[in-house]
């Protein structure tokens, strides 16, 4: 399937979402239709959107030949090499690589699709310019290799030839071939990049110059490149930035290494004999299913729908009878001219002069119920949107939001207050749009042989705006992306306001938001300056096609009366395409804002996915309460668990060890939805975790973790929070056993004491047991304990473990957790490195193998406890009560520890 001339339009709705808008653009130029939305959600799932390698993979699934590869910046722009369409890797203006796609070349000029503008035509410098230049170490081999390939070898010959030098050009190049190492070629390629940039500036000429100056610099320069490993050394006379491949010494196995510079980018080179893979998974078909376009109007729509079609149906009647009765105020005001003179009575002057009045009065009630219409229909929108919205948020997928900043989602909700002015601007669109239509019949009613020119005018009024209506739309998405960056870096600095201060960083947030700030303030210049032009377009176009219409009228209709409607009418369609002009112009930045707030609405759920047939898993016994089978997980590019079997009986109690990093939190978050599977499966009571199911599993599970939020409520509100009416009869019990006595006592109002912004009024070790006592306040199936004591001190957790087991002993319960002495009691063990289950079993079991990795933990924590904390060297500090006490550490502890 040949590609498009143009690249398809896709406008990432969130500040991370520009490398499933650029795959959808690729695909879709191709012929290969996904919804954005869907393909978002694919790369939040089993790859992540911001990895170049997920882009990759992705494309090549969904049907495309695309591989990723890493070019000198000059071969973008080799006429010998078409490495376009591609997904190419840039920086934007706040200095964050963006990805865009590069689509097609047309002379000096670069189609790109960037997902923060949309379609614009760059030139060679301009793309040169916002390229990123990557670097990284590659076997010298390797390069090597590459560079002797078709498409390097045609781009040496092809900048040989330009610059008047093909014969000695491939000369050198025949040396550089002879030569057995990488390092000719490297010295080649960078002195004919110098040679290049000089003739272009003019210092040297072509030809003989040019083959002269390519000589000198390679002969004097091999010879030097071969004794050094860096590019600082000062015999070299090619620079470094000159230089795409670089001595970089060698690996840590004795291979030769080159450090590679240049542009990251994902080739698409067509479609596939076999347009989509044999397999997809459930999400990729979810993506080529669903609707690909963007359309937040068709939304919009759906819930006008809702209130009925009377009060559109209304407030079109009045834009109808407004029009209509405006030409007929123009007339009667024409009749006047003409009869009052004949009117010599007063009485019949005040007649026609109330007539005139209440036609006044008449056109004033349409344009009153016209405004209370469209205000109405507006204000329901806008409430009907709100409930749309906040009634989304829940059922959205966690992994929705782990890519989108708190302040993202949180300036969403507070845009959508402008929605209601949606109806007023198609009201107004529509009003002017019928307003030219009367003016246009009463033209050519008046002397049908000016029609074309009528037509004309008209025609320029009406489409003027629409053909500038992608510039401003382009112009305004760009300045809302820098206002939504602005408002995520008030957040992020009000967030870190306390390590900003303590690491004396007040000039560097200063410098980084004079940055955004400036970039902001261009981006709403260039806005403004276009929605200028067009103004200034629309009027001298639209007063020069008014002047022509009267000249014209002149010479056919010589009548005052008529000449002065005529004159009327004609400057009134400027007027109106102005007005139009400016209303549709207002609607780029009314629909930037209904993408963002449409695309949650659009968004995938958890759908009940799970399967009447119960998956088979290994089990002697009765059915495994948790089975997780063969699970890998990807999140960042990287694989965060790999190949994790585990079957967890039903109320078995599981301690999940292992170091800082191994995945325990990850493989917790399995049970919580944080991440899906990207092989395998995760089973709870015999169905997969999917869909309903996932939500049925956590309104019946417990889980208490530092991350757990902490509301700005009473003691008592946040330990109800989520609790069923069992947790409520158990209130007392659950104070002591989350031991919260000592707490409650010390607050001012006891229960009804409020915590503050996160628990800010509780110390860290309290703000635990507050989660632990909600989490005890439930009656669940499942319980997760991540972390959950932290910062407790050593007697306080091993206290709070033993309640919480005993309260939960026939619950299934799964511990992650840094105390692995603490973890002896447990009924079952996992151990985890790298991602990987090292080894699992009973405590007892594996503390009696010797090359147990449990056993050597254990072992390593009683020594530590033994020595490092009783050492001499430390002192023994102790708070109580607000008081700070040292003791000595007594002799019997110092000789325990020597034994």
């Amino acid at each position: 399937m040949k590609r498009r001339f143009l690249a398809p339009e896709i406008i990432q709705t969130s500040a991370m979402d520009c490398g499933p808008a650029a795959l959808t653009s690729l695909l879709g130029g191709f012929g290969i239709s996904a919804s954005y939305g869907r393909l978002r959600e694919v790369c939040q799932t089993d790859v992540d959107g911001t990895a170049i390698e997920s882009l990759e993979d992705l494309a090549v699934r969904l049907g495309l030949e695309a591989a990723q590869v890493m070019v000198p910046v000059d071969y973008l722009f080799v006429r010998e090499i078409d490495v376009f369409p591609a997904i190419l890797v840039t920086r934007d203006p706040v200095g964050a690589l963006h990805f865009v796609v590069a689509w097609r070349r047309v002379g000096t000029r670069i189609q790109i699709m960037d997902p923060g503008r949309g379609r614009v035509w760059v030139s060679e410098a301009t793309l040169r310019t916002l390229t990123f230049v990557h670097r990284i170490p590659i076997p010298a081999e390797t390069w090597r290799r590459w560079v002797e390939s078709e498409e390097p070898q045609a781009a040496f010959n092809g900048e040989f030839a330009r610059l008047g030098a093909p014969t000695e050009g491939a000369r050198l190049l025949a040396v550089a071939r002879a030569d057995s190492t990488w390092r000719s070629y490297a010295v080649l390629d960078a002195a004919l990049r110098m040679t290049r940039n000089l003739v272009a500036e003019g210092v040297i000429g072509r030809g003989a110059a040019a083959s002269a100056l390519l000589t000198h610099l390679f002969e004097e320069t091999v010879p030097d490149v071969r004794d050094i490993t860096q590019l600082d050394d000062e015999r070299l006379l090619i620079p470094a930035q000159y230089w795409s491949a670089a001595p970089t010494g060698t690996a840590p196995n004795g291979v030769e290494q080159v450090m590679l510079a240049g542009a990251v980018l994902v080739r698409a080179f067509g479609v596939r004999a076999s347009s989509r893979p044999p397999v997809l998974q459930d999400a990729l078909e979810a993506a080529l299913r669903a609707t690909p376009e963007q359309r937040p109007l068709r939304h919009i729509g759906g819930m006008l729908r809702q209130d009925g079609v009377l009060a559109p149906a209304v407030v079109l009647a009045c834009i109808v009878a407004s029009a209509i009765g405006g030409a007929i105020e123009a007339l009667l005001l024409r009749s006047m001219i003409d009869v009052g003179r004949h009117l010599g009575i007063i009485e019949q002057r005040l007649a026609g002069i109330g007539a005139l009045a209440a036609l006044f009065g008449i056109l004033l009630l349409f344009d009153v119920a016209f405004a209370g219409g469209v205000s109405r229909i507006g204000r329901r929108l806008e409430a009907r949107l709100r409930v749309a919205f906040l009634s989304k948020i829940p059922r959205l997928h966690d992994r929705y939001f782990q890519s989108r900043p708190a302040s993202d989602m949180a300036h969403r909700c507070h845009t959508i207050h402008p929605v209601q002015e949606l109806p007023l601007l198609g009201g107004r669109v529509l009003r002017a749009v019928m307003d030219l239509l009367v003016i246009g019949a009463g033209l050519v009613w008046i002397d049908s042989r000016n029609w074309l020119l009528v037509l004309l005018a008209i025609s320029v009024s009406t489409s003027l705006p629409w053909l500038a209506y992608r510039r401003i739309a382009e112009r305004d998405l760009r300045a809302r992306s820098f206002d939504g960056a602005l408002a995520r870096f008030y957040l992020d600095g009000l967030l870190g306001l306390s390590a900003v201060r303590a690491h004396a960083a007040e000039r560097s947030v200063r410098q980084q938001h004079a940055r955004v700030t400036s970039e902001w303030a261009r981006a709403a210049i260039d806005r403004i300056r276009a929605s200028t032009t067009v103004d200034a377009l629309q009027l001298a176009i639209g007063s020069s096609l008014a002047v022509l219409l009267v000249f014209a009228y002149l010479a056919h209709t010589p009548e005052p009366a008529a000449v002065l409607l005529v004159l009327y009418w004609t400057l009134t369609i400027p007027a109106l395409g102005q007005d139009l002009a400016r209303t549709v112009l207002l609607y780029p930045s009314m629909r930037s804002r209904l993408l963002r707030l449409v695309e949650p609405l659009e968004a995938l759920e958890d759908r009940d996915e799970a399967s009447s047939i119960r998956r088979q898993v290994p089990s002697d016994g009765p059915e495994p309460h948790v089975a997780i089978c063969d699970v890998s997980v990807h999140a960042g590019g990287h694989t965060i668990l790999r190949n994790v079997d585990v079957v967890i009986p039903r109320g078995a109690h599981v301690a999940i060890i292992g170091p800082s990093g191994s995945g325990k939190s990850s493989l917790v978050g399995l049970l919580l939805g944080w991440h899906r599977p990207a092989s395998g499966s995760v089973v709870v009571d015999g169905l997969p975790l999917r869909g309903t199911h996932q939500t049925r599993v956590r309104n019946e599970l417990a889980w208490v973790d530092p991350s757990v939020h902490v509301w700005n409520r009473t003691l008592l509100a946040n330990l109800e929070y989520g609790a069923t009416e069992h947790g409520r009869r158990g209130f007392g019990t659950v104070l002591e056993d989350a031991d919260l006595l000592g707490l409650l006592e010390r607050l001012p109002e006891g229960l009804q004491t409020s915590l503050g912004e996160g628990g800010a009024l509780v110390a860290g070790g309290e703000g635990q047991r507050v989660r632990l006592g909600r989490a005890m306040m439930r009656v669940p199936k499942l319980v997760i304990l991540d972390e959950a004591f932290r910062g407790l001190d050593r007697e306080s957790r091993h206290t709070l473990m033993n309640r919480a087991r005993r309260r939960w002993k026939d619950v299934t319960l799964l511990c992650a957790t840094h105390d692995v002495t603490e973890t002896r009691e447990f009924d079952h063990v996992l151990v985890l490195e790298n991602g990987r289950v090292r080894e699992q079993g009973a405590p007892e079991d594996l503390l009696t193998r010797v090359d147990s990795r449990y056993r050597t933990m254990i072992e390593a924590e009683e020594k530590l406890h033994r020595t490092l904390w009783r050492d001499h060297a430390w002192r023994r500090v102790t708070i109580r009560d607000g008081q700070l006490a040292e003791s000595e550490i007594t002799p019997l502890e110092r000789n325990e520890a020597l034994t």
